[in-house]
Formats: C-alpha cells, structure tokens, sequence
C-alpha cells in the first residue's frame, strides 16, 4: 500500500499493490454476487440493504490494510498502483496510465518523459 494522488478523487488516496488488490478484488466479486442476488430476489433476506452493507467485507478488509474508511466500494477498484504512471517532474502527480505520455493535471508533456518512477 502506499499512499498516491488519485485524479477521481481529487487527493491522496491509499493505493493497493496487486497481491493486496487481489484480495481486495476477491472481496468486492463477492459482494457484487450478494448485489446481484440481492437485485434479482425480491425475497431475499437482505432486500433493503445498503452498498456499504453489502460490500462490507471488502471495504473493512481496506480499512485494515490502509486506515482509511472508503463507503464506496467502486472507488476502491481504481485506488490500484499498477493503474497509475509514472510521477511527474513538474507537479508530482502520478501519470493517469502507465502509458500516459502527458500529465493531465499541469498539462506538460515533457514533464512526464522527465518523470521518475514509482
């Protein structure tokens, strides 16, 4: 985990390295199968449930691998490193790809050939 300017959210979120993504992943494809039952059944048991209940494994598994309560379990699947670039040189935010050849936030494209990386 390591913490990196997320361009969604417009701040420094926690990012997952791919072993604890993975696991995160693994958590969040769940509660999507609960959501998708949960959708098609109008008598299942947690009919009426909120997303944050619903997703409640992945998002506390976040909470305890980065001290940071998310309620929103989507954002978690973009708050992944290998999703970003490289930093920029003229403002230190991360490239919004790997393959990004221009940073969207100051706009210099020769900043992100100059970039080091992560």
């Amino acid at each position: 985990m390591r913490w990196l300017y997320c361009w969604r959210c417009s701040r420094e979120m926690p990012m997952l390295d791919e072993e604890e993504f993975a696991i995160i992943f693994a958590l969040y494809r769940d509660g999507l199968r609960l959501h998708k039952q949960v959708e098609e059944l109008h008598d299942h048991p947690r009919r009426g449930s909120t997303i944050e209940e619903l997703y409640k494994p992945c998002l506390d598994e976040y909470e305890r691998r980065t001290g940071f309560r998310e309620t929103n379990p989507a954002a978690i699947m973009h708050h992944r490193l290998s999703r970003y670039g490289r930093l920029c040189r003229g403002c230190g935010k991360p490239l919004r790809t790997p393959q990004a050849s221009r940073c969207m936030d100051c706009g210099e494209a020769k900043h992100a050939e100059l970039g080091e990386t992560r």
